[in-house]
């Protein structure tokens, strides 16, 4: 049980580990705030991860029958790794829904559950069950309070545009909220209801080592992950294929925070565009018009209605809603 256990550990670390550096790698080639901060998120839940596993190497946990009455082993690092990783999650929610959060906006939703977890956090002269759980929930309801944002976001604020890119991912978002309330469940049942037979040793160290780990929690991260590496794999084949694209989006992410210049490069190369025609992609995406389009690049109106044509060829739609509502889905 105990290799077992060990090699479960090991892998999630892995995964954790291996999507941070991917995700890191992605933001060097666009640039695109949300892969930088799920590289952050990543790598700081591996360390979350290496804290129990330290506790189990050196064998500073409780016995599962008075682990969730006695204090955390090291309080205040376990809060501070516990309110990082909800800020990350928090930071790419808004990326991802292509909002550009207030400074207003970030306190509202991190200093509250900030102010919690240093309240609730348990520690010597200050632990408890209840204290426990309460600490346990205030992180599971922070993650399922932000799936609840994006879902109100997506129904009441979102834009046709943010709704087309959104939809492509709807599958993931319905099985993380379904995995956020699995976490609450496990830790509801593992810290109030779950009393066994302790005088079962297989039973006792089965127990021990679940204690602090929530599997809901690690399904969630792997899932994620996937998530992640199957957008990732598509970015970086990409880019390999056009070496210098990265210096074009660096370009343009210079004067925009969106991530649209990847986009742009990754559905040109979908569909054979040119540069020029990316350039006028960019602009029609942008909601620019012929004669504005042809102001910017300093081309005649004519020349843009050329490029534009080519590009409805290539993409196999008609006219410009059909391209906006293309390019979002694909």
């Amino acid at each position: 049980m105990s290799f077992a256990f060990y090699i479960y550990t090991t892998i999630i670390m892995g995964v954790a580990l291996v999507t941070s550096a991917v995700a890191l790698v992605v933001w060097l080639m666009t640039h695109r705030r949300d892969s930088l901060v799920a590289a952050a998120g990543f790598f700081l839940y591996m360390l979350d991860m290496s804290v129990i596993f330290f506790d189990e190497y050196t064998r500073l946990k409780y016995d599962y029958a008075v682990t969730f009455s006695e204090p955390l082993q090291h309080p205040l690092l376990r809060c501070v790794l516990g309110i990082a990783i909800y800020a990350c999650i928090v930071l790419w929610m808004f990326a991802r829904l292509r909002k550009r959060p207030t400074s207003r906006m970030l306190g509202l939703a991190i200093v509250p559950f900030s102010i919690l977890q240093l309240l609730l956090v348990p520690r010597s002269g200050a632990a408890g069950e209840m204290q426990q759980y309460l600490f346990w929930l205030t992180r599971d309801l922070g993650n399922v309070g932000c799936l609840a944002y994006a879902a109100w976001h997506y129904r009441c604020r979102a834009t046709r545009v943010e709704k087309l890119d959104l939809d492509r991912s709807k599958l993931f978002w319905k099985v993380a909220l379904v995995l956020a309330f699995c976490v609450i469940a496990e830790d509801t049942y593992m810290i109030l209801f779950c009393h066994p037979d302790f005088q079962n040793p297989v039973i006792s160290l089965f127990l021990w080592y679940l204690s602090e780990r929530n599997i809901s929690e690690n399904v969630l991260l792997v899932v994620c992950a996937a998530q992640l590496f199957c957008q990732f794999s598509h970015i970086l084949r990409v880019y390999a294929r056009h070496p210098r694209a990265d210096e074009d989006v660096a370009a343009e992410s210079a004067s925009s925070e969106d991530d649209l210049a990847s986009r742009v490069v990754i559905y040109a190369d979908a569909h054979k565009l040119s540069r020029r025609e990316q350039e006028v992609l960019t602009l029609v995406l942008k909601g620019n018009d012929a004669q504005n389009i042809a102001s910017e690049l300093v081309i005649s109106p004519g020349t843009v209605k050329a490029h534009l044509h080519r590009i409805y060829v290539k993409s196999g739609v008609s006219n410009r809603d059909d391209l906006i509502d293309t390019f979002w889905r694909s």
